[in-house]
């Protein structure tokens, strides 16, 4: 998404180039400095992409996938737009740095690919993105069309060698194709199935399944993928304490794991008040897991010694952890803190 908002950028400012835009407080040098330095921290921004998308275990993206479209299994349709734009934006880095001797005609020619080579990546982020269906998504591919939408019109606008007909033609077509880009990506993109319309491998998408789906087969398995034992990590949340009557007390805490994100702790003590607050614990419970599936880990409070608990959780398929708790309170605000710490195929005792 910043690789999108520094291309977005760089067009607009390649446009500004162009039509020689310049004021008293903007001279044009400033303008083709914020143009290239903007393009090589959007070319820094890719090369981080596309390391992070090829050594990431869950897509089959595979180097060649990178440069040669349309010959992956993930997605390749839009995977190779990706390829095309970045074999478009090389091809203007070369010529740029070879501008002196292939000639102003030869750099000129190449460089109008800088009009394919938004669009396309544009295309590759709604067709492959994670995220396209998140609000905030939206809003930046929407606004950043609108950018390169409104500098085309000056670019028109400023054109005195042309017709005007032909004009007014080329303002109506770029309105008329982001409007359609806009309707495409409300009804194909951001609706549920996507993912398999748009080319994504069956065992992806079944994977996917189980990690959001309580129950599932696969849940458990996708759950000890995303919630790796051993582990120790800080943790923050609240806690809450009820009454159940009959002189019973209720203390949950809800809290998040801070390394592992994505993971959620659970803790149910239920037992008799104690005079100097908290209970004295008749049983307990503990549910570790994510959205969508929080009991993925779930077992008996075994031993519970002030702020310190200690539980034994199980998986649906019968593995096996320890979890030691140890958490900190702020009664005047309800935060908890504290850490938790897992241990594969123990039995956690206590007294």
């Amino acid at each position: 998404m910043i690789s999108l908002v520094l291309l977005t950028a760089s067009v607009a400012l390649g446009i500004a180039e162009v039509v020689r835009f310049a004021t008293p407080r903007w001279p044009r040098f400033v303008v083709a400095a914020l143009h290239r330095n903007v393009s090589l921290l959007a070319t820094t921004f890719l090369a981080v992409h596309i390391v992070t998308a090829v050594a990431d275990s869950f897509a089959p993206i595979r180097i060649v996938d990178v440069f040669v479209p349309f010959v992956g299994t993930y997605r390749p349709l839009w995977l190779g737009l990706g390829a095309i734009a970045l074999d478009l934006l090389l091809a203007l880095m070369i010529t740029s740095l070879l501008r002196e001797r292939i000639g102003y005609r030869a750099w000129r020619a190449v460089h109008w690919a800088a009009y394919a080579c938004w669009p396309v990546a544009l295309l590759h982020g709604l067709g492959t993105g994670s995220d396209t269906r998140a609000r905030w998504a939206v809003f930046i591919n929407v606004g950043c069309l609108v950018a390169v939408v409104a500098a085309i019109w000056v670019r028109v606008g400023l054109t005195r060698t042309v017709p005007s007909g032909r004009r007014a033609l080329a303002v109506l077509s770029s309105t008329t194709i982001a409007l359609g880009v806009v309707v495409w990506m409300m009804l194909e993109p951001m609706q549920p199935g996507w993912a398999r319309k748009a080319g994504t491998p069956s065992a992806l998408l079944a994977s996917s399944s189980a990690r959001t789906t309580p129950g599932s087969p696969g849940a458990v398995a996708s759950g000890r993928l995303r919630i790796p034992i051993p582990f120790s990590s800080g943790v923050r949340g609240s806690i809450r304490e009820s009454s159940s009557g009959a002189g019973r007390e209720t203390v949950t805490i809800a809290a998040r794991l801070s390394s592992r994100p994505g993971v959620r702790l659970r803790v149910v003590i239920e037992g008799s008040p104690l005079a100097n607050g908290g209970v004295a614990m008749d049983r307990g419970t503990v549910d570790l897991g994510v959205a969508g599936a929080p009991n993925l880990w779930s077992g008996p409070v075994v031993s519970l010694n002030g702020s310190d608990v200690v539980a034994t959780v199980r998986t649906a398929s019968g593995s096996a952890a320890a979890l030691t708790m140890n958490f900190s309170v702020d009664s005047t605000t309800n935060r908890v803190g504290g850490t938790v710490s897992a241990q594969a195929g123990g039995t956690a005792n206590g007294n």
